[in-house]
Order: C-alpha cells, then sequence, then structure tokens
C-alpha cells in the first residue's frame, strides 16, 4: 500500500511540473541565412581582346580613260587590348572604354581596261585599329548586355598601280599611308563568373572615311597614261571575345 502511494504522488509531481518546465524555456528560431550581395559591375578594367577583323572596302576609280568600281576585303585576325570603366545604377551600367589592336589584312583587285590589254590593280591594307567609346546596358546580376558606339581611328594603306604589258617599262604607282578617323558602333555581352574577371563577346561596325588617290596624265616607256584616280572606302566588321580583370573590385557597390 505505501509502494502505491509513493508511486502515485512522484507521477503527480511530473505531471504538474513538467507545464512549469516548459512554460520556462523559450523556443529558439535560427536567421535564415542572409541573400548573396547583388553583383555590381562598377569599377576600373582592363583586359585583351582577339577575333576577326572583316574588311569591306568599295572602290570607284577611272583608269585608262574608263570607269570601274568593285569591292575589296581584306580580312585577317585582330588582337590587342582594352581599358575601361563602369557605374551601376540600378540594373543600368554605363561606361566608358579605350582599346587598340592589331591587324594585318590586305586585298587587291585586277581590272581590264576596254581594250583588254591594259591592267589596273587595287589594293588596300587595313594594319592597326583604335576606338574610343561610350558603353551603355542592363546588368542581370553577373550578365551585362551593351550597345556601345564612338571614335575609330587607324592606319590604312592604298595603292593604284597601271601598267601596259606590251610596252616593257610602261607602268606606274601611286600609293598612300595614312592614319584615318571615322567612327563606330555595335554591342556586346559579359559574363562574369567571379567578382575578379569576366569574359565578353562583342560586335562592331568601323568606318574610317573614303582616301582618294590620283595620277595626272604622264609619259611613262615611252607611252602615255591618261589621268586617273581611285577612291577607297575603308569599312570593317570586328567580331572578337574578350576578357577582363577588375582593378579593385571592391569599387562603388549598385545604387539599389
Amino acid at each position: 500500500m505505501m509502494k502505491r502511494l509513493l508511486v502515485g504522488c512522484a507521477a503527480a509531481v511530473v505531471a504538474f511540473s513538467t507545464p512549469a518546465l516548459a512554460a520556462d524555456v523559450a523556443p529558439v528560431f535560427k536567421a535564415p541565412p542572409a541573400p548573396p550581395a547583388a553583383y555590381s559591375w562598377s569599377g576600373l578594367y582592363g583586359g585583351l581582346n582577339a577575333g576577326y577583323s572583316g574588311g569591306h572596302v568599295p572602290y570607284d576609280a577611272t583608269t585608262f580613260g574608263a570607269p570601274s568600281s568593285g569591292t575589296l576585303s581584306p580580312d585577317g585576325f585582330i588582337g590587342g587590348g582594352q581599358i575601361g570603366y563602369n557605374f551601376q545604377a540600378g540594373s543600368f551600367v554605363f561606361g566608358i572604354e579605350s582599346d587598340i589592336a592589331w591587324r594585318n589584312g590586305t586585298a587587291a583587285a585586277n581590272v581590264l581596261a576596254p581594250n583588254g590589254l591594259d591592267r589596273s590593280t587595287f589594293s588596300d591594307r587595313q594594319s592597326w585599329l583604335g576606338t574610343v567609346r561610350p558603353r551603355a546596358g542592363i546588368a542581370a546580376n553577373n550578365w551585362l548586355f551593351y550597345g556601345t558606339g564612338g571614335l575609330a581611328y587607324g592606319s590604312v594603306k592604298h595603292d593604284l598601280t597601271e601598267a601596259r604589258p606590251s610596252v616593257a617599262g610602261a607602268s606606274r604607282t601611286v600609293s598612300n599611308s595614312d592614319t584615318r578617323t571615322g567612327w563606330t558602333a555595335g554591342g556586346g555581352i559579359e559574363y562574369a563568373p567571379s567578382d575578379r574577371w569576366s569574359l565578353g563577346l562583342e560586335y562592331l561596325y568601323t568606318d574610317l572615311g573614303k582616301s582618294t588617290l590620283t595620277q595626272p596624265s604622264q609619259l611613262v616607256g615611252g607611252v602615255t597614261f591618261p589621268g586617273s584616280s581611285a577612291t577607297f572606302n575603308d569599312q570593317s566588321h570586328l567580331v572578337r571575345a574578350k576578357l577582363n580583370v577588375k582593378f579593385g573590385w571592391d569599387g562603388p557597390a549598385a545604387i539599389r
């Protein structure tokens, strides 16, 4: 009987004390982890680029008293470097970029005179090229889509050779080599896999304007060459990959 009484008292004590103990222990809530910071494109950057330069050079000429026209395609590799600065406000990114690149695209065309014997040769060489361009685009976290346009400048060389193969030594050539300025426009896309560097693909159209060669009527090799001229318009299409590294990547944070 005494044993049953002791067991019953113990059970009653446990039953009445359990709610009190539960009331004294406050529930613990663990805060969720903070979301990752939004990627910022703001800051100074620089890098390298490489790709393809597709030259497009229409020309109009008058040689041996006859008009002619055509298009030269001085295509080839282009590669160089760039430096720029971006500022991000919300999802909008504004910046400026300057680049300079080496290329060596050459092309030539031969045109026969109406007599089927005399020959004119037109040639074009597109050498180094530089640009200075504002950029504006939309950022989607670590993706950037942008348009760009501005100043283009570069080295071009043109030659006009006229020959009369039926007469030994009856040929003449006029050339120019010049640094010309013009304009460029295009766009691109960049992806930043980390906060230190980014990869991009860019297209630019460039137009360095027109250049004209002239030669007066002249006696060469005992025969007379009539006055001649040729006008070249140096254009090109650039497609290139870019690798950028950000300097002091902890620049101004994106404005939200």
